[in-house]
């Protein structure tokens, strides 16, 4: 309501439209909508291009090592998003390490990781995990039965997978797909350190906001506004077509997992760890960089815990803070959402 508010209060706190019609007037606005939607529809369709051969490799196959790989992806699925886009600045930024190295090494030229392009792989390698999560829950319902039968029939391999594997999921991979889409479109961390002048809704609504030159929070609340219902025409889009894609399962026997043989089992292995590898790889910097010496703000040989020293002393209260209210929100949270759930569920 407040937002909306200051939609439609010109700068006399009458009501207008005025906000609005600056909005679609200027191109310019048009433009980061459209670099909003190509991000967040890239990363959507990536995300789920590759984390669903993953989880279907995960949940079908044997993997060694399964439990620790689902560790990592949780870890992955944890990390502030603008952890990410800096990790990946310091790995394939103008002076990152893996862009040093291959222009030392080899002469070859690394692709800016700045704009477009990065923002969609920091996005994808973190939206990742919350693809794997969904779509290993739907996989495990799969009864085992709908898996044999198919192999009577001759439905094997790629061909049970687009047949019986991809329609049976279908409604969880819209879901996934949501999910994603609004995560995508509503980060602002990674867009803010990695776009450079790639500009999308999120960074220009924070630039509204907190403008170090001019703040207009009318402006800025009508971009929010247009925003909300954008996501909502979105979501409403998308609950129309799972309705499509609805069915009830029973599960009996779930699926059992098959050791794959020769080359299929290799590269089954190689695609799981190095996509693990790729999102869990900014924790791995930013915990190697931990333990690194510094001088002032710059890295020096060696390694010590002086910033662990130096990062408790001055967060004082903050850790404590940060889990006293992450569990009073938990809390909260799920209680609210269990009574909500069963009113839903249960009442008229």
């Amino acid at each position: 309501y407040k937002i909306l508010r200051g939609a439609l209060m010109d700068t006399d706190g009458t009501f207008s439209f005025m906000w609005f019609q600056q909005f679609f007037n200027d191109p310019y606005y048009f433009k980061i909508l459209g670099n909003s939607f190509k991000v967040s529809i890239s990363a959507t369709f990536m995300t789920l291009i590759i984390g669903y051969p993953m989880a279907y490799f995960f949940n079908l196959y044997e993997i060694k090592g399964k439990k620790f790989v689902q560790i990592l992806v949780i870890l992955s699925a944890m990390s502030a998003p603008f952890i990410g886009a800096y990790a990946w600045i310091q790995l394939l930024g103008r002076s990152g390490f893996i862009t040093v190295f291959l222009r030392n090494t080899f002469g070859f030229e690394m692709p800016t990781i700045y704009g477009f392009n990065g923002i969609v792989l920091v996005l994808t390698l973190q939206l990742i995990p919350l693809v794997f999560m969904y779509i290993s829950g739907a996989l495990k319902k799969i009864d085992r039965s709908l898996i044999e039968a198919s192999e009577n029939m001759g439905i094997t391999g790629a061909k049970r997978f687009f047949k019986v594997i991809v329609p049976l999921t279908m409604p969880t991979v819209l879901a996934a797909a949501i999910l994603v889409f609004m995560r995508a479109f509503s980060d602002f961390g990674t867009p803010l350190l990695i776009g450079e002048g790639y500009r999308v809704f999120t960074v220009e609504i924070y630039q509204q906001f907190m403008g170090e030159v001019t703040r207009n929070y009318n402006f800025a609340s009508t971009i929010s506004i247009i925003t909300v219902i954008i996501t909502a025409t979105i979501f409403l889009i998308q609950k129309y077509i799972s309705k499509r894609f609805s069915f009830s399962m029973h599960s009996i026997n779930s699926i059992e997992r098959k050791q794959a043989k020769g080359i299929n089992n290799i590269l089954i292995h190689g695609f799981v760890y190095f996509v693990i590898f790729l999102s869990f790889l900014p924790q791995v910097l930013v915990a190697y960089q931990s333990f690194q010496k510094t001088s002032g703000k710059l890295f020096v040989k060696g390694f010590s815990l002086d910033s662990y020293k130096t990062a408790l002393y001055r967060v004082g209260d903050a850790i404590p803070n940060t889990l006293y209210i992450g569990g009073l929100a938990i809390v909260f949270t799920v209680l609210i959402a269990v009574f909500i759930a069963y009113l839903v569920v249960r009442r008229s």
